[in-house]
């Protein structure tokens, strides 16, 4: 894959224009090759876009004049691609983990929301799940129950419930943490990185002193930026108890393979920890990993263990390693440089 940057500079007729919009109209030229405003819409959501040096995920941010644009462009790639990317998200049998009359599970791909977002026409995984229930079993309008999520970029275990009689029983296997979360990260090794502003030491390894296991349990909350926007980290008073327990499976030429058990479910817990102790994930540019560090952030929901809230059996529901997580896995193994996950 031959990645490609490209930079622009907005113009003052360019004020309050759509970055998709702008995209538009700069690529085809830049190029050599048409680009459609969905493709345009398509590199920002997947983070390949820059906004004044920062990734910027919103297809519909207004410019204003004098910005610096930049993005990351594999030209052969988006010149193939029009036929299968620009096609919405389908649920497919072969995404279904488990499945009963009360729930069922799923494997999320990196990239698509859980739930349905201000944008109503982004595709979420809530809506495919229906759209999948009523094509199989020929309803009209098929319940599902949204009981957890996890960040548009990662990829994993998701739990719905099927029947409205399993709410109040899947509720409280994540209210009271019956519910038994695995995760894998890969992240960068202390020092090989900036996680400028995070690295603050809350129990997590540092430089010459790595433990294979060690727990952070600290307070989160909002740090700064609007809602959904908004960064997380430890704070001294008026957030929620965080607790993520962490052990050490790969260590790696210029990174680390870790798994990841968080015993509460707050946002972005895993990645506010690993950050805040210097291992920002890699792709996670928000929580201090170098831009491009990563296609996404490598954080995988690789399993799921709960008693089963109707007929009490345990249930442990499990999501393979998916391929870009495992293409960069394999390249931290045979390289020291970790942003060559970038280029996988």
């Amino acid at each position: 894959m031959a990645l490609r940057k490209l930079s622009f500079k907005t113009a003052p007729e360019d004020a309050r224009k759509r970055l998709d919009q702008f995209l538009t109209e700069k690529l085809p030229e830049a190029l050599g090759q048409p680009v459609s405003k969905g493709k345009a819409r398509k590199l920002v959501v997947a983070g390949a876009v820059y906004l004044n040096g920062r990734r910027v995920r919103i297809a519909s941010k207004e410019l204003i004049p004098g910005a610096r644009v930049e993005l990351f462009v594999d030209s052969e790639k988006l010149a193939s691609d029009g036929r299968s990317r620009d096609r919405a998200f389908e649920m497919t049998p072969a995404r279904v983990l488990y499945e009963d009359e009360w729930l069922i599970v799923v494997d999320k791909p990196a990239g698509l929301p859980t739930q349905p977002t201000l944008d109503e026409a982004r595709e979420n995984l809530f809506a495919a799940v229906k759209k999948f229930l009523a094509r199989r079993d020929g309803q009209a309008d098929p319940y599902v129950g949204l009981h957890h999520r996890l960040d548009r970029d990662t990829s994993g275990v998701v739990l719905f419930t099927k029947a409205r009689e399993a709410n109040a029983g899947v509720a409280a296997l994540f209210a009271e943490h019956g519910a038994r979360k695995v995760y894998r990260a890969l992240t960068r090794l202390p020092g090989s990185g900036s996680a400028s502003g995070f690295a603050s030491g809350h129990g997590a390894p540092v430089e010459g002193q790595f433990a294979n296991e060690w727990t952070v349990k600290n307070y989160l909350g909002k740090a700064s930026g609007p809602g959904k926007k908004a960064r997380i980290s430890s704070v001294r008073s008026g957030g929620d108890f965080a607790h993520t327990d962490f052990k050490v499976l790969e260590r790696l030429s210029g990174g680390l393979h870790i798994e990841a058990r968080p015993l509460t479910g707050r946002t972005h817990q895993i990645r506010v920890h690993l950050a805040e102790g210097g291992l920002p994930i890699l792709g996670d540019d928000f929580y201090g990993a170098p831009r491009d560090s990563a296609s996404r952030v490598m954080l995988h929901a690789v399993s799921l263990t709960f008693t089963h809230p109707v007929n009490k059996t345990e249930l442990s529901i499990q999501s393979p390693l998916p391929e870009d997580f495992l293409q960069c896995l394999n390249q931290l193994r045979r390289r020291e440089d970790p942003d060559s996950c970038q280029r996988s």
